[in-house]
């Protein structure tokens, strides 16, 4: 059986805090920028169904996905998760596709009124 002896107790607590105050806890890890994907992919369903249906889907679910990319990417997004791979073409994509969208639902209007 053996004694408690105070010294060595006391011995182990330094060396305990003296571990601790020369290793440092390892910082937190970076946080991770949630890549928009979904809207991209909506936005090319809505491509794909603009050939049967009126433009003005594919404006709106373009103009959502190009916000949620523009966002993301100035929180940081490197690269995105689309076929397109940069956020900066994916988002060329998404500002062409919205215009056009809007270009032919005006174009429509237009020729309905005239």
């Amino acid at each position: 059986m053996s004694t408690y002896d105070p010294n060595e107790a006391a011995r182990n607590a330094r060396e305990a805090q003296s571990f601790r105050s020369t290793n440092p806890p390892p910082p937190p890890a970076p946080a991770r920028v949630k890549d928009p994907l979904p809207y991209c992919i909506y936005t090319t369903v809505c491509l794909i169904a603009w050939v049967v249906s009126p433009a003005l889907a594919i404006t709106f679910f373009a103009g959502l996905a190009l916000r949620k990319y523009w966002r993301a990417w100035r929180a940081g997004l490197s690269t995105s998760d689309c076929l397109l791979g940069d956020p900066r073409r994916v988002m060329a994509y998404l500002a062409t596709l919205m215009l056009a969208g809007a270009g032919y639902t005006i174009y429509a209007i237009w020729h309905m009124m005239v």
